[in-house]
């Protein structure tokens, strides 16, 4: 699992990329896919063997949020995902309000909580 911060790692003058690459939407899946591979997740990633779910996303600080991070955050991410050669099966992003994101690893199921809106499984 990522959890993506910001869009571009080009704007990271502190090198924050290389000690914690997930911050990034263009460091953090190659990073991921990185790890996978040091523990035996080899072969080509495109080949249907990996399940990609995304979340989040969402304009949280403003309505008119004038960065945008995290509709950038999910176009970045998008675009490395297909650099790769993954497809995204699922997806609950965008909006104006926050997700908790709870991962079972033995089924791969997602459960999205937002106070307020309840709950959804990706």
């Amino acid at each position: 699992m990522v959890h993506v911060a910001l869009p571009d790692s080009s704007i990271d003058r502190s090198n924050k990329a290389k000690t914690k690459p997930g911050f990034f939407a263009d460091t953090g899946i190659p990073a991921l896919l990185n790890c996978m591979n040091s523990i035996g997740c080899s072969g080509p990633v495109s080949n249907g063997n990996f399940t990609v779910k995304m979340a989040g996303g969402a304009s949280v600080l403003a309505c008119n949020d004038m960065f945008k991070i995290g509709k950038r955050n999910a176009y970045t991410l998008k675009g490395v995902l297909e650099k790769y050669g993954l497809k995204i099966n699922a997806a609950h992003v965008g909006g104006n309000f926050s997700r908790t994101v709870s991962v079972e690893a033995g089924t791969g199921k997602i459960i999205l909580t937002s106070p307020g809106r309840g709950e959804w499984t990706l």
